[in-house]
């Protein structure tokens, strides 16, 4: 529900907020009403901008709310962080700037109050929901996401948090290969046929998609399939938006993916599946 908030005219001469983009002041604002009594909501790209942009109909309105996050968030203005196993987004020095008479009580905690510190998502514009949280999409039966971590060399299973630690940047192929090609312009015509603008595919896009090739041992149709897979789960597609983050949260997904498999059952998952679900699912596990 929406709250009626205050804003200051100190608000119109910062140059803090004079330096974001006219679209990320809006949506600073706009989440004043959107969170709670104690300036902290759930960072969900989807749920702020059906809050803050209700009737705007430009077809890139939820790649710039996600953009308007990271510019906000680089300026330190909210914190984007991960307590209880949810994504939140805190207003910075909330109580300064907001004298909220007879608050509610919180519902989630600011990132001074979680315990051993915040911990940030490592692309800062999503987290991802506690193990096994996840629910893959209906009916899919042995499943397969975007967004910077790097995986040391050693088995997928091992975890994302490895990623980063030793291994360097890949240099840039020319011309560029096939197969990283082919992984990178699926993933763009994805974000595009969702509504998103297309991205473009740079250099790091195709290094972070050549590890998960050449160092996780992700075959391109097991990356497509993930793909396919993350864009068909109402949550993972609001976070896989780049080959790093699909790198990052591979295992989770497949991991994800199976448990779901195992829950519904064989003959459930498969009777409601279409050829070619069945068929990313199999090349995904």
């Amino acid at each position: 529900m929406a709250r009626i908030r205050s804003i200051k005219p100190e608000f119109f001469t910062s140059l803090t907020i004079a330096d974001q983009p006219l679209s990320a002041r809006l949506t600073f604002i706009g989440l004043w009403t959107y969170v709670d009594d104690n300036g902290v909501g759930l960072a969900d790209p989807r749920l702020i901008r059906a809050s803050v942009w209700p009737l705007e109909e430009a077809p890139d309105i939820l790649q710039r709310t996600r953009e308007d996050l990271q510019s906000l968030h680089a300026a330190r203005l909210v914190t984007l962080y991960e307590a209880s196993g949810k994504a939140l987004v805190a207003v910075s020095n909330w109580s300064e700037h907001q004298k909220v008479s007879h608050p509610r009580k919180p519902r989630y905690p600011r990132p001074e109050e979680v315990p051993n510190g915040p911990s940030t998502p490592s692309d800062q514009d999503s987290c991802e929901p506690p193990e096994g949280s996840g629910k893959a999409p209906e009916g899919l039966q042995s499943p397969p996401e975007t967004l910077r971590p790097e995986q040391g060399a050693g088995s997928r299973e091992q975890g994302a948090g490895k990623r980063g630690e030793s291994e360097p940047p890949a240099s840039d192929d020319d011309p560029p290969r096939t197969d990283v090609e082919r992984v990178c312009r699926h993933l763009a015509d994805v974000l595009e046929k969702s509504g998103s603008k297309r991205p473009t595919i740079s250099a790091k896009w195709r290094n972070d998609t050549r590890l998960m090739l050449d160092r996780d041992g992700v075959t391109v149709d097991q990356a497509i399939a993930a793909i396919d897979w993350a864009h068909a789960d109402n949550f993972w597609q609001a976070h896989i938006l780049s080959p790093a983050k699909l790198r990052d949260k591979y295992d989770t997904l497949r991991r994800q993916a199976m448990r779901s498999q195992r829950q519904a059952g064989p003959n459930t998952a498969s009777r409601d599946m279409t050829d070619e679900e069945i068929t990313d699912a199999n090349r995904f596990a």
